[in-house]
């Protein structure tokens, strides 16, 4: 239980710390809060009754709460933790608010490089097909729910864990959620070998009567899961739950006999497009087996999931389709716009991205170059720079050129706008706008509906 009665948020805007407030405020906790820039989020915690500033400082909101939490985008040198540091303030992480609101529940922690937040998402559908009534935290909307919270009053509390910084090193995990361990982050961790570590310590906060969930297709013998009690799963041979007999039943969606071993236990219709969200059903079925949920719920659940906003989100259908897809790191790439091939099939295919953050930019810098082969073009979007300065030599230009030197038509346009009119002179085209990225390129997908 949450001990502070007042907190002040920096950040408060964001998909996951919005969550929290309500969460907060839900438990009886007066919650105020700060953003930089006003957006539909703001909006809707002011309707909920919570007191949002947008701005860069508020010092009455630190001096009249009794803790601070914060986003990893917020500063060392910001001027609202500069004062509560010097008045003694407890300040503590997002993930540490979220581990102290999940303490008393059995927490369904989802973690990996990519997919946390579709998997949280069908894991939330199957529980609560299911009437066990979780409480969900998630990191966007989840359509069944049309929203990031969910407050249940089951047992399980289901949330996303962040490896960034070692954020998800906070939680006491139930059930610990590996989907796979890539390079990311790499301004933080430096290299492969320090996230697996980090990844193993993830493991190690796993309780003793809970369960690890990894999987087995990816380099799970890097994962020291030791004693413990676990499900692996995959499509390739050894996996304990496993996908079998897939097939594409429409474009870009499968479908696939689910097995525990040697056992059929349904067959799923995945309701989502592209072949990587076998892998998160996989996943979320291994949660629900754990817990004693039969063939039958796990269908129901993963089949009624109404997907995520941001995530291969169609935002226009017509001689031309637009789809919105949160993908930044390559591999989310590589699957989003292999899952958009297989929706076009020989029609045409251009990527629109935003990269997200320089150091990711530069450290994964082959990576994204190479990660475009299922498209036709690739129009470039300046950096989002999140909490970072920019770095001398790496921006979207270049980039472009980069691209074009290795046979991939490309094109770079300096704002939203420039992009979008390129797009509108296209709209009866025979042709699929894949708009990929993190930052603020959602205004540019939706500024299109």
């Amino acid at each position: 239980m949450f001990k502070y009665k007042s907190v002040y948020i920096l950040g408060i805007g964001g998909i996951s710390l919005s969550a929290i407030a309500r969460l907060l405020k839900a438990q009886g906790v007066k919650v105020r809060g700060i953003d930089a820039v006003r957006s539909d989020m703001t909006d809707f915690l002011i309707e909920e009754g919570i007191d949002v500033k947008i701005g860069k400082g508020c010092a009455d909101a630190v001096l009249e709460s009794d803790c601070i939490i914060y986003t990893s985008a917020i500063a060392d040198d910001n001027p609202d933790i500069i004062l509560a540091r010097e008045q003694g303030k407890p300040i503590m992480s997002r993930a540490e608010a979220l581990a102290l609101l999940s303490e008393d529940k059995k927490c369904i922690s989802v973690a990996g490089s990519h997919g946390k937040t579709t998997t949280t998402g069908m894991i939330a559908s199957i529980l609560l097909k299911s009437d066990l009534d979780p409480t969900v935290h998630i990191g966007g909307i989840l359509n069944n729910i049309d929203s990031n919270l969910y407050i249940g009053n089951g047992d399980f509390f289901v949330t996303e864990a962040c490896e960034y910084k070692d954020s998800f090193l906070k939680l006491k995990n139930y059930i610990s959620v590996i989907l796979n361990v890539q390079e990311d982050h790499l301004d933080y961790f430096k290299n492969l070998d320090n996230i697996f570590a980090s990844f193993n310590k993830f493991i190690e906060n796993t309780s003793k009567n809970g369960v690890i969930i990894y999987n087995s297709d990816e380099k799970s013998e890097k994962l020291q899961v030791g004693s413990r009690k676990y499900l692996s799963f995959g499509i390739k041979e050894g996996a304990i739950v496993s996908a079998k007999h897939i097939i594409e039943y429409s474009k870009g969606k499968y479908q696939f006999d689910l097995y525990l071993l040697d056992q059929k236990l349904t067959e799923i219709k995945l309701p989502c497009f592209g072949f990587h969200n076998i892998y998160n059903a996989l996943a979320s079925s291994c949660v629900a087996i754990f817990l004693g949920l039969d063939g039958r719920q796990i269908k129901e659940g993963i089949e009624d999931f109404k997907g995520i906003k941001r995530r291969f989100e169609i935002i226009k259908e017509g001689a031309s389709i637009i789809i919105h897809d949160y993908a930044h790191h390559p591999t989310e790439i590589l699957s989003t716009t292999k899952a958009c091939r297989e929706v076009v099939g020989e029609g045409k295919l251009v990527a629109i991205f935003q990269p997200h953050t320089f150091s990711r930019t530069r450290d994964l810098y082959d990576e994204f170059q190479s990660c475009f082969k299922y498209c036709d073009e690739v129009w470039m979007l300046p950096i989002y720079p999140a909490r970072e300065k920019a770095i001398k030599g790496i921006n979207s230009s270049n980039f472009a050129k980069d691209l074009i030197k290795n046979g991939v038509k490309s094109r770079y346009f300096d704002s939203f706008n420039a992009c979008r009119e390129e797009i509108m002179k296209n709209k009866t085209c025979a042709v699929m706008f894949a708009i990929l990225g993190a930052g603020d390129i959602e205004k540019l997908a939706y500024s299109l509906k």
